[in-house]
């Protein structure tokens, strides 16, 4: 913490006033806590209950933080960031049982995911897809399309995930008005011997081992290690489909001096899939009847796999300034690899005949992709003097470069004799040689900066802009832009415990289409319009916000029917998708040993025309899940939560509307500490076994998983 933030922090301690939310928890819970007439007793004895890191700094156990750099790279409280921000805790994601970055996503307020098959699974918020993703705030771009497991990405190695909706052009570059996510990883944040080793066996002969360890490699703990290794093997409710994960991941951290830590750190992540998917299976007979498929049905053949592979190296260098100035510097070099092979049961032309079960191409795909970032990224944060009073200021720089090459051929022969009573049994075609199908390389060179002017003691201002220098090389459509990026966004401090807040954000999107001349369109813009109001109680264990926003693209690309000599189509750029909507979220600490995170979420998103967009995606949907542990028996906790969403559907232009009901999943939980070091937990998802799907865009299908469960138990030393 910087000493900038520090006073600041000193500060609002001070001028708070004793605070009772009942009434918004009554709101939102349907009862009045029973804590808002306790004493601060009760605070400051949890207060030497929590963790503490090497800079004496509080990290929370709970479903909330003290404050994060989301977002604007000011250390700063959530009330005082204005934009929607949700932290995915370390706490939170064990409660829950949440291992992939997938499984944490989907229980993010206003973000929403629908799978392409069974190894892609897509996310979107507020409409529009998310493909801006940081590790450790360096920005990388993950692309679903020719998939490296990212969605799948294994959260044993991360302290937290910090998700920031709407438009975050400052600090990512290119992308969409959507949001990004940031995954914090685990650093050697203790000076003497410390881990835990649990063991999770679940249904589907699911089974998963983690161990975590932080050992001290000098007599002082300047110097630190630790180091996380995970192994999950099994099934599930699809039948012949199987996975399998490792993980391992070490990092050392070093105190160079008072001021300065160093870090360097690697991990790997290998995941094997077998029988996969790819697309699922169709939801439709070619008379328009709807197929009716069990839950265990696996439209793939047998010999499919899908497996991906990741080694990521980085280094970060930090240091503080006696005037309150701090430098943060990162890199990262990450490769990436996917091999596969893949079938598709392709009827949407030919029909899928009811009767005879003919119609069905057997589409093969073998592919093998390799991707590899470098990512570089400093800036310094510290206090000045202007006018009589302090402000911040931030500036950074920032570079970026994807390289990436997609090798490949497939298999297209006639329609299969018939698809009913498939079994998976299908011969392999010879794929021989695999061409390459497409390579390039995008580098993002960029300038940032930012500052939070102190207009009153209960107004703020955040200015910023990024320029960024955009290039495409190889990929067939070679181009390049500059554009800048604005950021801006007026906080109202009401009262120290309410604030309220206006902000504009902007992002670009980079096109390979072109205008009749020949050149390339500019740029999609997605501009994002946020106003809210948040509120944070007891130091900041419990926050609230309610945001309504708005977003607008332009330069979104029209087809004009023409053709260029060469025979690409021509494109005019337009206005184009409009997104409206709000977000409500309650996350934190509701009572001594109660945390518990509510949120609620509804848009409405259309393109130019008035069109919906995304219909497969829910308009609105509700999240909440609660832990608590009794003061009478400290050793147990219980909890869990329900997801629900509502109707949701796609139209077909020959076969009409397919609709899905709204749905409710709920899950729970308990724990039991059996020894100080020894506890036992149990996880129940999906408790009422709801049949819903998980995917049924563009006429293929997929069931989402019935009730499973999985029991862990966890030994820390």
């Amino acid at each position: 913490m910087t000493h900038t933030a520090a006073r600041r922090r000193t500060a609002r301690a001070l001028r708070r006033a004793p605070l009772h939310p009942a009434l918004l928890v009554a709101l939102c819970l349907g009862a009045a806590p029973a804590w808002a007439q306790q004493t601060t007793v009760e605070d400051e004895a949890a207060v030497t209950l929590q963790r503490l890191d090497v800079e004496g700094e509080r990290v929370d156990d709970g479903y909330t933080v003290d404050q994060t750099r989301a977002g604007t790279r000011f250390d700063l409280e959530l009330r005082e960031i204005p934009q929607s921000v949700t932290v995915v805790t370390r706490q939170r994601m064990d409660d829950q049982n949440l291992l992939s970055i997938g499984e944490v996503l989907s229980n993010v307020t206003g973000v929403s995911g629908t799978y392409s098959d069974s190894e892609r699974l897509e996310f979107y918020a507020r409409g529009f897809y998310i493909d801006n993703f940081q590790f450790d705030g360096i920005p990388t771009t993950m692309d679903q399309a020719w998939s490296y497991g990212d969605s799948a990405l294994d959260l044993a190695l991360y302290e937290r995930v910090e998700i920031v909706r709407g438009a975050t052009g400052l600090l990512t570059g290119a992308g969409n008005p959507s949001a990004s996510v940031n995954l914090i990883r685990k650093h050697a944040d203790s000076r003497v011997f410390t881990g835990s080793v649990s063991l999770g066996i679940g249904n589907w002969s699911r089974s998963r081992g983690v161990a975590d360890v932080s050992v001290p490699l000098n007599a002082d703990g300047s110097v630190r290690s630790r180091v996380v290794a995970s192994y999950q093997d099994g099934e599930s409710h699809m039948d012949r489909y199987a996975l399998r994960k490792k993980l391992a991941y070490a990092v050392i951290d070093a105190d160079l001096g008072a001021d300065t830590v160093l870090s360097i750190g690697h991990d790997y992540q290998k995941k094997e899939s077998d029988d996969v998917t790819w697309g699922g299976f169709p939801i439709w007979y070619a008379d328009g009847t709807r197929t009716d498929y069990g839950e265990s049905f696996n439209p793939a053949a047998d010999w499919t796999f899908w497996d991906t592979t990741v080694r990521r190296s980085f280094a970060s260098l930090e240091h503080g300034f006696a005037s309150g100035w701090s430098l943060r510097a990162n890199a990262t070099h990450d490769e990436s690899e996917a091999d596969n092979a893949l079938f598709y049961p392709f009827y949407t032309i030919y029909g899928f005949d009811p009767d005879t079960g003919g119609g069905v191409v057997p589409y093969s795909g073998r592919y093998n992709t390799q991707r590899e970032v470098d990512g570089l990224d400093a800036y310094a944060e510290g206090p000045f003097q202007a006018f009589g009073r302090e402000h911040e200021l931030m500036l950074g720089l920032s570079r970026n470069q994807r390289d990436y090459v997609n090798n490949g051929a497939f298999d297209f022969p006639g329609p299969l004799p018939t698809y009913l009573d498939w079994t998976g049994a299908y011969p392999q075609p010879a794929w021989g040689e695999l061409p390459e199908q497409s390579r390039g390389t995008i580098t993002q060179n960029a300038a940032y900066a930012a500052a939070r002017f102190s207009l009153a003691d209960p107004l703020s201002l955040i200015l910023g802009a990024r320029h960024t220098d955009w290039e495409s090389e190889d990929e067939g459509a070679d181009r390049s832009h500059d554009v800048t990026t604005p950021y801006a966004g007026l906080v109202w401090d009401i009262d120290g415990t309410w604030s309220t807040y206006l902000s504009y954000t902007d992002i670009f999107q980079p096109q390979s289409l072109r205008y009749a001349s020949g050149a390339f369109l500019d740029p999609v813009e997605g501009m994002s319009y946020e106003a809210g109001v948040k509120a944070a109680w007891f130091d900041d264990r419990l926050n609230a916000s309610l945001a309504v926003f708005r977003i607008e693209q332009d330069n979104v690309a029209q087809a004009t029917g023409e053709l260029l000599p060469n025979g690409e189509a021509v494109y005019r750029a337009a206005e184009g998708t409009v997104s409206e909507g709000y977000d409500f979220e309650l996350t934190g600490r509701l009572a001594a040993g109660w945390d518990a995170t509510f949120g609620v979420s509804h848009y409405t998103a259309r393109d130019a025309g008035g069109a919906s967009i995304n219909t497969q995606l829910p308009r609105s949907t509700v999240k909440l899940f609660t832990s608590y542990t009794p003061q009478a028996l400290p050793a147990l906790t219980v909890g869990g939560g329900v997801n629900w969403q509502n109707r949701t559907y796609y139209v077909d232009a020959v076969y009409g509307e397919f609709e899905q009901d709204p749905y409710a999943l709920a899950s729970l939980f308990a724990r039991y500490r059996i020894t100080p070091q020894l506890s036992a937990q149990i996880n129940v998802d999906n408790l009422f076994d709801e049949e819903y799907y998980s995917q049924f865009n563009s006429g293929y299908g997929a069931w989402g998983a019935p009730r499973g469960g999985m029991a862990t138990l966890t030994w820390a030393f």
